[in-house]
């Protein structure tokens, strides 16, 4: 499960020439605004409609698109896919900055104006960006737009942003808050792209590599102190994965509603592939995943808890998951406490390399854990080999075997 993780070294290199020769464009609050010019369905970044699975770098790729009407939920967890119409899954209709509602986190801002501010003048992908704000700010509405986004400030919310920038090796966004970060209704994308390249709006994920290619991705958002991460409604691709997995006693970070898809350069090893994490020490937890899709072609996990510490009160319920390596890892020894996973559709519409869950990991009956009510979804022509039609609606047990009973122990 694990690769060889080549971009470490490169990244340690890049962040030497970073500090060393390129100069940070002070933050402010003035700047341009971002105006709507696109239909639609122009599968602008946020928008639901159709995208092309040829689409080509575009200097201006990062305008704001009108947000098409949302799409009111309907369908069911198992009768449903992301992109199918229907909103029951997190998508391009209910996540990113172009779908965010009025009160949006319960903080008495308005809806997605139809426009995005330019945060200052002057940013560009290959100019890191430095942003200081007051203790409990709340930011709305902003385009942020560099080689790397570093974040001051502690107990700040964003919500409708756009983050967008190149550094394969290195993080696009890095936050430096002591005890909480908040991201609700924002998008988190390479610059060079609208949309992500294969992905035709009608599927979780590009169904074939190679995704954004290395040189135009982004790698991770990273908490660099002791915050704890609340994402809500986020659409996030392009990329190699999130590093804001732990909790606190009685505090724990939480993943809800998100989009995560079409990581990048999955034709490669140039990357690990993982989604929420990596998590790679152990000890981690406490956290709450629930109701995201996390979909993407990969070679590791789309819960990469990675470690061989002890994971501990781990919640894993209502996702809809398919792809990756293995796609849901809770520790690489068999000693996680207090895990729950329940209620997730595990999904055969993208191709896997291995199976749904690492090594049958996931605490066990006897060390507090719950296994139960979590569905196989298989249709034809999927591209998972490992299940058959015949196998969906069936129980997925933590051995990755299909039963059509529930998991009792």
């Amino acid at each position: 499960m694990r690769r060889s993780m080549r971009w470490l070294a490169a990244g340690a290199v890049a962040a030497v020439v970073i500090g060393a020769g390129a100069g940070y464009v002070t933050a402010h609050d003035s700047g341009s605004d971002i105006r709507i010019g696109a239909a639609p369905d122009a599968g602008v970044a946020g928008s639901a409609g159709p995208a092309d699975s040829s689409a080509t770098p575009s200097a201006s790729a990062s305008a704001s698109a009108s947000p098409s009407p949302s799409v009111t939920k309907k369908g069911s967890a198992l009768g449903s896919r992301p992109n199918d119409g229907t909103g029951y899954w997190p998508d391009f209709s209910t996540t990113g900055y172009a779908r965010t509602p009025a009160n949006a986190g319960g903080l008495g801002k308005g809806a997605y104006p139809g426009k995005l501010k330019d945060h200052v003048a002057g940013m560009s992908a290959s100019k890191p960006l430095r942003l200081e704000f007051p203790d409990n700010s709340v930011i709305a509405f902003q385009r942020f737009l560099a080689l790397k986004v570093t974040i001051y400030g502690d107990n700040l919310t964003f919500i409708g942003c756009l983050f967008e920038g190149t550094i394969p090796n290195d993080n696009l966004v890095q936050i430096y808050a002591d005890t909480s970060i908040t991201f609700r209704y924002s998008t988190f994308k390479p610059a060079s792209y609208a949309r992500p390249p294969g992905n035709n709006g009608k599927v979780s994920s590009a169904p074939a590599p190679p995704g954004t290619p290395f040189d135009k991705s982004w790698q991770l958002v990273t908490t660099m102190n002791g915050a704890v991460a609340t994402m809500d409604h986020n659409d996030i691709w392009g990329n190699a994965g999130l590093e804001m997995t732990t909790g606190r006693p009685g505090k724990p970070s939480r993943w809800t509603n998100n989009y995560l898809h079409d990581l990048a350069d999955t034709a490669h090893d140039e990357y690990h592939h993982d989604g929420i994490g990596p998590q790679s020490e152990g000890d981690g937890g406490p956290m709450i995943v629930d109701h995201n899709t996390i979909a993407s072609l990969g070679n590791t996990n789309g819960l990469a808890l990675q470690g061989t510490g002890v994971y501990d009160h781990v919640s894993f319920t209502n996702n809809y998951v398919s792809g990756w390596g293995y796609a849901v890892c809770i520790g690489t020894r068999n000693n996680a406490t207090n895990i729950t996973v329940t209620g997730n559709v595990f999904s055969a519409e993208l191709s896997q390399l291995y199976g749904f869950n690492y090594g049958g990991i996931w605490g066990g009956r006897s060390r507090g854990s719950t296994w139960r009510n979590n569905r196989l979804q298989v249709r034809s022509g999927d591209d998972n080999p490992h299940f058959k039609v015949a196998d969906n609606g069936k129980y997925l047990w933590p051995s990755n075997s299909a039963h059509s009973t529930d998991y009792t122990g």
